[in-house]
């Protein structure tokens, strides 16, 4: 009896010393509420709502059909302001139509990039225009991003929410992923980004308090 107690005692110990998988910060019951605080207002509650196992933090929609979130986002983020600000930030880009946008700029713009090409002939000449057509499609893209953070800003205020969440997200990711400076990419430079959510907060709620 006495060994068997011992067995169990060191049984146990071990239980405790192992290591147990991670809780992310915003459980998924959590974030499957805050994203129906943000459907609910823009009438997206028939949007299919997924929580992807990946440890890259991101969210998205899907063709303006469905959003996702990835179980890194949820371990970055750890309040619901922050989250609330990023699904609103999805919202904003099916509200605002940017998918249906997109395909529209990009179906014209590879028309006339086939065009130009053809008229200059050459595969120098074919790659410069390449090159164009990705420059003004990540422009377009930057430019949608920006569109998508005023969207949030202006949902969270509007219904009572905390629109700093936007700021406070936007630093947290920028530490993991940093977007620097370039006319490929398709989000904008995160400083300069900051800088606009920064004052669209402002315009808003002109006494908010942002994190360090």
């Amino acid at each position: 009896m006495k060994i068997m107690k011992t067995a169990l005692t060191v049984l146990a110990l071990l239980i405790i010393s192992v290591p147990l998988p991670a809780e992310a910060l915003i459980s998924r019951a959590e974030a499957k509420r805050i994203w129906n605080k943000v459907a609910e207002p823009t009438a997206l509650t028939a949007l299919p709502f997924y929580i992807k196992d990946e440890e890259t933090p991101n969210a998205w929609v899907t063709n303006g059909e469905s959003v996702t979130v990835t179980t890194g986002l949820l371990n970055i983020l750890d309040t619901e302001a922050e989250l609330y600000a990023v699904f609103a930030h999805e919202a904003g880009h099916v509200r605002l139509n940017h998918m249906h946008k997109s395909a529209s700029r990009g179906a014209g713009l590879s028309i006339a990039a086939a065009i130009l090409g053809q008229l200059l002939g050459g595969d120098l000449a074919g790659t410069a225009v390449n090159v164009g057509a990705n420059l003004v499609n990540s422009g377009w893209s930057r430019e949608q991003e920006i569109e998508a953070d005023d969207y949030s800003v202006e949902l969270a205020a509007k219904n009572g929410e905390d629109p700093v969440g936007m700021y406070s997200a936007i630093s947290k990711l920028a530490k993991v992923n940093n977007t620097q400076p370039s006319g490929f990419n398709s989000h904008p430079p995160d400083d300069r980004r900051l800088l606009h959510i920064k004052n669209k907060i402002l315009e808003l709620k002109p006494g908010a308090r942002f994190p360090e």
